[in-house]
């Protein structure tokens, strides 16, 4: 990548270095109790998963959805999905509006939030945390284990592009203020 930010990296991906890490520090210091209670714990797969997962962006009740399809209409083949369930807490809080966009199979990374569909057709958007014989390894960040389905080709709907929440208090708030610069239904469960 080109750009004026040294080692070869664009000014916005050393922005979002700066925030990943931010958000790592407050995880470990002042979020010792959710690393403590949150169903991952491994200090570097949650830095992983806040590097490479977009953070929340902040708007007003009622206008996570609206938003995120604004958003959404920007991009190829994306779409905006309105996330229920707390699996993806204290990252995503319920009622947060995501925006997926395609992504090649090849292109997926640990730390990346996935959604995928199950047999049963729902929806669910959850963090890789390893690979398997059967494709990726998900699990929400508020989850004890991972999922019994493996991400692959054949379910794979796309990865997060972007989150819209109107929850403004307390760690919600701080992760979405770190990266402020300004339907249907995914599972967090």
């Amino acid at each position: 990548m080109g750009g004026g930010g040294g080692f070869g990296q664009s000014e916005p991906m050393q922005n979002n270095r700066r925030i990943a890490r931010l958000l790592l520090a407050t995880l470990v210091v002042a979020g010792s109790a959710l690393v403590a209670e949150a169903g991952i714990k491994s200090e570097r797969l949650l830095a992983a998963i806040i590097e490479r997962t977009p953070a929340p962006r902040l708007v007003a009740e009622g206008t996570q959805l609206k938003t995120a399809e604004q958003f959404a209409a920007t991009l190829p083949r994306a779409h905006a999905l309105w996330g229920i369930g707390r699996s993806m807490e204290p990252l995503y809080a319920p009622n947060t509006a995501v925006v997926v966009k395609p992504i090649a199979y090849d292109d997926i990374k640990k730390g990346m939030t996935l959604v995928y569909r199950k047999a049963n057709g729902r929806l669910v958007a959850h963090s890789v945390i390893g690979e398997d014989g059967r494709g990726y390894i998900v699990q929400g960040v508020n989850n004890d284990e991972a999922d019994e389905v493996s991400v692959n080709e054949r379910n794979i709907v796309g990865v997060i592009a972007a989150a819209y929440s109107a929850n403004n208090g307390g760690f919600h708030q701080m992760i979405a203020a770190a990266n402020n610069t300004n339907a249907k239904t995914v599972a967090m469960r």
